[in-house]
């Protein structure tokens, strides 16, 4: 196996609850030899300790609450360290940016925070994202934790949180700060959380766009997981490709 910090998106050992090829036996061959990782997710309906829950019932036979590191965890932690003035916040979203901002010493305030997180939430009328609105428009900075366009939920490609976070952008005149997938925000306070340079870790994604060319900008070793899909048109250049391309994640365990 590679010898390094193994930084992995979540999205590349489960899909829709169910684990993709070689993920047990990659995390669990990672904790049988003592090697350090750390599981990344945009993904924040859920606490950690519900994911750890999932990832047990699922064959993960290792995993902890603490391997677990969210974008949200991610904005919390950069915001506290920079901005250690902004205490109030509110946000739209799952008990995962509850749980972050909570352990952040955050005051709810959904009058006028300092700070909106916005997140996944399916059940927001035009009255709740025009409340959101006028939050932004009285000074709130507009959190994006979560950006992706579409979704697939029960076999429907449906609209994700980032085209929800580009119409309040559109619409209070403003841009967000993202910590989601395919930002440099959420591997920054990875290694920071890990306490770990960019060359100790080794990337591991599905998708070149969003999890192998910001790790490659950063200076990290990097593993594209194809599974079974082309790379012919995925734009990589001589000094833009990942180090390893494995078809699926039995190919990291050697």
């Amino acid at each position: 196996m590679i010898d390094k910090i193994y930084l992995i998106q979540m999205d590349a050992l489960i899909k829709n609850q169910t684990p993709c090829q070689g993920a047990q036996l990659l995390m669990n061959t990672l904790a049988e030899n003592g090697m350090d990782y750390l599981v990344i997710t945009e993904q924040t309906g859920r606490t950690r300790q519900q994911m750890k829950d999932l990832f047990r019932s699922l064959g993960f036979n290792y995993i902890k609450e603490g391997d677990f590191y969210t974008s949200a965890m991610a904005a919390v932690d950069y915001l506290l360290a920079k901005y250690p003035q902004w205490k109030k916040a509110a946000y739209i979203g799952g008990r995962g940016i509850q749980e972050a901002l909570s352990k952040g010493g955050f005051e709810i305030d959904n009058k006028k925070p300092d700070l909106f997180f916005a997140g996944m939430d399916r059940n927001l009328s035009h009255k709740d994202y025009s409340d959101v609105l006028q939050m932004l428009l009285n000074g709130a900075i507009l959190i994006s934790t979560d950006s992706r366009r579409t979704q697939i939920i029960d076999g429907v490609q449906m609209i994700g949180n980032g085209s929800v976070v580009k119409m309040l952008e559109y619409a209070c005149g403003k841009e967000s700060v993202s910590f989601g997938r395919g930002s440099n925000m959420i591997l920054r306070m990875a290694l920071r959380y890990l306490r770990a340079k960019p060359e100790d870790v080794l990337a591991v994604g599905e998708s070149f766009g969003r999890d192998i060319a910001p790790a490659v900008r950063m200076g990290m070793e990097t593993a594209l997981i194809t599974n079974g899909k082309g790379i012919e048109n995925l734009q990589m250049s001589e000094t833009m490709h990942p180090g390893y391309i494995v078809e699926n994640l039995d190919g990291l365990v050697r």
